[in-house]
């Protein structure tokens, strides 16, 4: 997809909104939101992981039925929904204290195609609070980075919805293991270090001690 002036537009738009949020300290902003207030947004929003968490499970049904191609689709949306709604949308309204601008910014800043938009930003979060660079993450059976993997896999959820192209079990199944592995590496790290844990269906609920 190419960069036209619309893009631009938008860039420059998130530019200035986040001029405005940090006008001098812009790179503090990540160091700004406490994992007690994470923690906060996922305690009132129990519920935000579980489109994710539906989706995957649908994908993996799919996947076993022998719809290839359907698969590949509702495991890239499991994908996108765990990176931006499990993970990101949480920071925005974190770092947005009115929250009807929270919901618009959200819907813009996080709305592009592709993961390239807010790449920094998740890399910097997970090194804030897990002490892991997520963009040297790999699944223990790939020998590519789990983010290319998910561009990749994009990639191929859009030529399935806008081209007709087909899948094979092949890339249905690495599409469900790559949701997987977002799941297992990047979200759950990062609720466990928030004192947090998901239960059936997606549903997240503070830990308890001990646990």
């Amino acid at each position: 997809m190419s960069y036209d002036p619309n893009d631009g537009a938008m860039d420059d738009m998130y530019e200035r909104i986040s001029d405005e949020l940090y006008p001098e300290h812009k790179s503090q902003a990540i160091g700004e939101f406490t994992a007690e207030r994470l923690c906060s947004f996922y305690v009132d929003n129990p519920g935000v992981m579980r489109p994710a968490v539906e989706a995957l499970l649908e994908a993996q049904r799919l996947a076993d039925d022998g719809h290839f191609a359907a698969a590949v689709v509702f495991a890239v949306s499991s994908t996108e929904l765990l990176l931006k709604a499990a993970i990101l949308t949480p920071v925005v309204h974190g770092l947005v204290h009115i929250e009807s601008l929270a919901d618009v910014v959200v819907e813009n800043t996080l709305s592009g195609p592709g993961y390239t938009r807010y790449a920094k930003l998740l890399a910097r979060l997970f090194t804030e609070f897990v002490g892991i660079d997520i963009r040297s993450l790999r699944r223990p059976e790939s020998a590519a980075k789990l983010l290319a993997e998910c561009d990749t896999q994009r990639g191929l959820r859009n030529r399935i919805v806008h081209s007709g192209a087909s899948a094979s079990e092949a890339q249905a199944r690495t599409g469900v293991d790559i949701a997987t592995a977002v799941l297992n590496l990047i979200v759950d790290p990062m609720l466990h270090r928030l004192g947090l844990t998901v239960v059936d269906g997606g549903q997240i609920l503070l830990r308890q001690l001990g646990n």
